[in-house]
This record gives C-alpha cells, structure tokens and sequence, in this order.
C-alpha cells in the first residue's frame, strides 16, 4: 500500500507576494514546529511561485527568493526525522518570470489578451501582469516544468509533487490562441484553431477536446518525470472542483489513469455554507476513482482575508466535514496570517488531535451507500458548454435534498455508470439532467431497473449521445414508460399535483394543488424569467402511472407585486406527464419533466423536496442507516470491512444560528441606489446543541448491540423494533461519532 493511502492531515503553507513580505521570518524549523503543534502528518509547499522564484538552492532554472529563510532541502531533513512528510507545488503555470523572458510563451485570447489567473477589475487594461498564465503548448513544458519536477526531486528529495493551478481552458472566451497553440493545432488536425463558440462545427468540437488532451498529455508528462525520480512519490493534481466553470473536474476524470489523488482546493468553503465540502469530497472521488485519497482544503484565514484568522466553529467543523465525507483534510495558511493572527493554528491542532483519537474508527470502514448520483463530464460540457451551472445546479440539489434528510448518498462517475456491480451497489440511482447518455450507458441503467434498482431521472434523460447524435427520444424510454416530444421552452411552468384524486391522497396530501417551476432572472438584462430554469419537457405517458401533468403559466411573467419579478398564476392542464413512475422488470423508474433539483438548490423550498421523496420512499427501500432528527444535521455511516451490521455514523451539528447568507436580487431600470451592501457574509460563531437524536440502523436479529460515541465514550440507550436499532442520543453538542455494533 503506498503511503498516502493511510489517512493524512495536511498543512498547505504558502508564501505568495511578490515582495516577500513574511519570507524572511519563515524557515524549515518553523514549518516542523507548526507540523507538530497541529498534529499534520504533511506539508504542502511551494517550490516555485508565481513570480518565478525556488525556495530550494541551487536550481538551474530559476532564481532563488531574495528574501526566503526556507530551504525545502533542509525542510525535508528536518520533517522526516518526525515521520512528516513533503509535498512541493510545482508547474504553476501561472509564472511573471518566464512571461518576461518569454512574453511570447504566454496563454493569449482570440483578441492577444494575456491570459492572466490574478483577478483584474472587469475594465482595467492587463499589463504587465503579475500571475501571466504560460501555455503548455509553448517550450515552457519541456525547457522548465518537468525540469521543475526533476529539479525539486534531485535537489530536495521531496516525497511528491502537487500541480497547482495548473490552467488550460477549453471555453473559447479564456482559451488559448498563442502561436504555439495555432501551429500545434494545425499541424496535428490540418485546420485552422476555430475562434468561434457553435458546437455544431465539427472544429469547435475538435478543439475543444484537444484542448483537454493538451492537458492530459502535459499531466502525464510531468508524471512519467516524477515516477522516474521517485517510484513512491504522490503525483496529484489541483483541480479546484467549484470554480473554473468545474472544468478541472473533468480534467481529473479523462486523467484518473495516472493521477494518485486529487487536491480538491474549496477557497468558496466560507461564502457558499455547510456541504461544499462533502460536495467537492465526493465528487472528486467519484471522478478520479473511489479507491484514490482527495485532498480537501479548508482555509485557516477567513474568506478572501488571508490576514484574517477563521473563527473555532469554521475550522473545526470544517476539518470534521472533509474527514466525515471521506476526504483527507488539509489546512490552507498564507505567510501574513502566519505572523499576524495564528489563531488559526491553535483551532486546527485541536481538530487534528481529534482526528487522531478517532482514526481507528474511521479506517478499515466504506461508506453506507444509498442514493448514488450520477455526476457527467460529458453533459456537463457537450449539452451545457455555456452553462454548465445549470447541469450542477441540478445534480447539487439532489445532494442537498440527501444531505438535508440525513440519509448516505455518494456521487457516480458517468465512466462507472457501465460497470453493473458498481452501478447495483446503489439500490437508488438519481441521473439528474443526464442529457448525454451513451449506449453501453443506455444497456447498463436498463439492466440496472430490470435487476431490482430503482431510477429516478429529470428533464431531457439521454436524448443526446456522446458523438452528438440525437436519440429524439430518452435514453431507456421502455424502463422510463414515456415518449420524449421536446421542449416547452417558457420561463414558468407548474405541475398539478391534483388531476387525479387518489394519487393526490395518496401522494402529495397537504401540498398545494400546483407546484411552480421557474424564477426570476437576477441578470434582468433582456428577460425577466431566468431562461431555461423553468421549462417543461413534452413527455408522453406510454405505459407509466403519472403522478402529476405539467402545466404553463397564464402569462409569461407576473402581474402581481412587482410586476415582472413575480410568477404568473397557472393555467389549464397539459397532457404533458410532469412526474411518472413506472415498474420495468425486477425495478421502478421515477420521472421528473422539470428542474426539480435546480428548482431545491436555488430556493430551498421544501415543496420540492416533498416531490422527491414521497414518491421514492414508497418506491424504494429504506437506507440501511439514517438518522431522525433536523436536516441541519450532517449524517454520514460507514459500514466496517466484512461486518454487514457494525456502523460507524459520523454526526455533524450545523445549526449555526448566526451564519448569514444573502444576496442581491439584481439589478433593473426601476432600482435607485442599493439600500443596503449588495451581499453580506457572517462566519460560524455559534453551534446550537439539538436534542434527542436517533440513529436508526439495520441490524442482524436475534443479537443484542451496543452504541458508544467513540470521543467521549458515553453510552446510549437502544431500541429494538424487528430488524431495526434505534440509537437514542439525548443531544450533539458540534459532532459525535457514534458506534453502533454487535455485543462481543
């Protein structure tokens, strides 16, 4: 087993500003110092920033940092004597230094803007810029990067290389158009590199996945460097899964064969709530594979201020968030919070020693599996290239309908969706908005419903394949029982949940008679309704029951209230199914024709919800373990190795009644001056205890348990109903880890 293949607690310390502002007060003693006060087992640094300059001696190609006191030679020495391992950050292609030697070696736009990753005010002029980003496609790759690697291998011996912000885009606006890229692109397809944004020209398309084997090929070739080096050394990747567009994500999927982890960098963690992190943990496991660790950071500064400590609250239950959704931690500090407010670092040692009391629970364990969700580089970037928020928005609501209902879901690669074993350890699989479906894809989720699963899919289901042909039907329509007919292209819609009586009672009691779908747009440009949000497909009823049709509404927008902004009221039913359901073989499809998880991730509201659970939990079984209690509860089980009924369930309290979140409405002609900030932001300060807890587990009959939380040992009360535990826990503080097994 390779090393990091063991649980590890990381420090990523960065020294990044152009003058070195802090760099003379930190050396390798320092960084061991803080490695040990924390209790990390690794440290993550950089061998060369941004400006170009080692903080290692003697390198061949760079300078060294003027004002560095740190040598990652000595660091290496110094941790390894404690068991710490070291990780450089290398082949940033963000790099001032080589961009003034070689300004022509930079990532320019269709235009010759340089590409630049430091964030400029939208109308300020790029010159000169600090973080000018280098194309891969330009000597660089071969004259420095992977001299790079060899470089901090042979002079540092460190024991792996992250790639950070290692940037090449394939969206036309911010994609590269330097010389290197024109003349690579020709020479290999024989065409001009398109400038254009239509996937319907075969050389868009080209372009576009070249783009991402340009990235492949420079990944793999920075690889085959650090394996040469070092056989055992960690070769892994920084794909900040919530920013770029989510295109990084897609670079791990097409790179998971010679990829050993994934860092998944969550700088949004303080702006975005509880859950980014399980989201980014998951996701990235899935997408680069379930048996390779993902790297989640969790910044010890607040927000943007990197001079600015993150409250206890934060950073605890930040760390316990990464570890729990099966992520291995790592702790994000710049130089300036370092020295001017280190507060940080005394919240992050008592999270890292938890952890250490814990370790024995939470290794030799696999997660409880549930709810998988399909997550589709393929739909995310051949059906929603421009907007690609749309497709996440729906696959995020589903994890927060999971999340909020304390029950264990995890995320499935698309490229595992034709593996039937993995596919039917899920008994419930959600394909939100999954537009592109391949053919082996189409066969596999068929014979997962023939087998006993149950599908539950929305929107346009496969009616487009990988190579862009269109099905002009879903994919599985015989599983799904309906004929797809396409769009009702409209900013609102509703479904009436009240056509038909008996399913009303039997469904959707205390619900209101129409449910609405759509929302006002926030750009208020030229539409007042967010395009596409609330659109309706043409589904036809063939051999599904419906459980709601499909309404429009009576007006394009509404008339009440603002006149505008407000929804229209609905009109007269469609023969259009909005929710189906449908028995196919051994199993059950679930069809919804809306956004029903775009709908949750945007509003919240539990209507939505209401719509998919009712209809799953009379359709589906139960989860082996789930919790009653609020869904600002954080559940996530584990089963330990080869024991079916010993339950490791991770419980994390997020009821944080000072954390606030807001935003703005948008803007219109009618506005004056904003009334108050456009955004406001509160960090964690407060945890409210909940009371009365109850973990409810599948047990094996016949045998009596135990239940123990494994930080404070206390034991809890349980009650046996059939083949069932309940756990009774009379109140979570912040987090409990609880253990529910067999009496020896």
């Amino acid at each position: 087993m390779a090393w990091w293949q063991k649980p590890l607690k990381a420090v990523q310390f960065n020294i990044e500003d152009p003058y070195g502002f802090y760099a003379d007060k930190i050396t390798a003693d320092t960084l061991v110092d803080l490695a040990l006060k924390t209790h990390a087992d690794l440290l993550i640094v950089f061998a060369r920033d941004a400006w170009g300059r080692v903080f290692y001696r003697g390198s061949d190609i760079y300078p060294r940092h003027p004002r560095a006191a740190l040598d990652i030679a000595e660091l290496v020495q110094k941790a390894r004597k404690h068991g710490i391992k070291v990780v450089a950050m290398v082949a940033h292609t963000a790099n001032r230094y080589l961009y003034r030697l070689h300004p022509d070696w930079a990532q320019k736009t269709k235009t010759g803007e340089i590409i630049v990753l430091e964030h400029y005010p939208r109308k300020e002029k790029i010159e000169d810029p600090h973080w000018p980003q280098i194309c891969p496609n330009s000597p660089a790759l071969d004259l420095y990067f992977t001299k790079e690697v060899e470089e901090v291998f042979r002079i540092a011996d460190v024991d792996g290389v992250l790639l950070d912000s290692f940037r090449y885009m394939p969206d036309p606006p911010k994609a590269c158009y330097c010389k290197f890229c024109k003349e690579t692109f020709k020479r290999e397809h024989g065409f001009d590199l398109p400038e254009n944004s239509n996937p319907e020209d075969e050389a868009f398309r080209k372009a576009w996945e070249w783009r991402y084997d340009v990235v492949r090929y420079s990944i793999s070739k920075l690889m085959e460097v650090a394996k040469k080096m070092k056989e055992d050394a960690l070769f892994f990747y920084n794909s900040h899964p919530a920013g770029w567009a989510g295109r990084g994500n897609i670079v791990v999927a097409k790179s998971r064969g010679f990829l050993n982890a994934v860092f998944a960098e969550a700088s949004e963690a303080d702006s975005r709530g509880p859950g980014l992190l399980t989201f980014i943990s998951k996701l990235s496991k899935a997408l680069i594979g379930d048996e390779k660790p993902v790297f989640v950071t969790r910044n010890l500064f607040y927000g943007l201020r990197t001079v600015q400590s993150a409250t206890r609250e934060q950073v605890l239950q930040g760390i316990r968030e990464i570890v729990a959704s099966g992520g291995y931690p790592v702790a994000t500090i710049f130089s300036s919070q370092f020295i001017e407010d280190p507060r940080g670092i005394e919240y992050l040692a008592e999270a890292y020693e938890e952890i250490d009391r814990i370790k024995p629970y939470i290794t030799g364990v696999d997660p409880v599996k549930y709810l998988g969700i399909v997550f589709d580089p393929e739909t995310h970037d051949k059906y929603y290239f421009e907007k690609p928020d749309y497709y996440i928005g729906e696959v995020e609501g589903f994890t927060m309908m999971a999340f909020d209902r304390n029950v264990p879901w995890g995320f499935i690669a698309s490229y595992d969706v034709s593996d039937l074993e993995k596919l039917s350890s899920y008994p419930i699989v959600v394909a939100p908005a999954m537009s592109v479906v391949g053919d082996d894809e189409e066969e596999a989720f068929k014979s997962y419903v023939n087998n006993g699963g149950v599908l539950v899919v929305t929107h346009e289901f496969g009616v487009m394949r990988p190579d862009y042909t269109y099905r002009h039907a879903f994919a599985a329509q015989e599983a799904l029982g309906n004929f797809y007919e396409g769009l009702f292209w409209v900013g609102y819609s509703y479904l009436d949940l009240n056509a038909d009586e008996k399913i009303a009672k039997e469904y959707w009691s205390g619900l209101p008679a129409n449910v609405i779908f759509g929302d006002h747009s926030t750009v208020f440009a030229k539409e007042r309704a967010e395009p596409r949000v609330g659109e309706i497909v043409r589904a036809r009823p063939v051999t599904s029951r419906v459980l709601a049709w499909g309404k429009l509404g009576r007006s394009a927008y509404g008339y009440e209230y603002t006149l505008g902004r407000s929804t229209p009221a609905p009109d007269s039913r469609l023969s259009v199914a909005g929710i189906t359901v449908n028995k196919y073989g051994e199993g059950t499809t679930i069809y919804y024709s809306v956004r029903l998880g775009t709908h949750y991730s945007r509003l919240g509201h539990p209507d939505y919800a209401e719509l998919f659970w009712r209809p799953l939990f009379r359709h589906a079984p139960m989860p082996d373990v789930y919790v009653e209690g609020p869904e600002t509860l954080q559940v996530e089980p584990y089963r330990r190795k080869g024991e079916d009924h010993a339950y490791v369930v991770h419980i994390i309290n997020h009821s944080y009644n000072q954390r606030i979140l807001s935003t703005q409405i948008g803007p219109s002609k009618q506005a004056l001056p904003g009334f108050d900030p456009s955004y406001r932001v509160h960090p964690t300060r407060i945890i409210v205890p909940v009371k009365n807890v109850e973990i409810v587990t599948r047990i094996e009959p016949g045998k009596r348990y135990t239940a123990r939380d494994a930080l404070t040992e206390e034991e809890f009360r349980i009650e046996i109903t059939g083949p069932l535990a309940h756990v009774k826990i009379p109140e979570i503080s912040e987090y409990r880890l609880v253990i529910v097994e067999p009496k020896s």
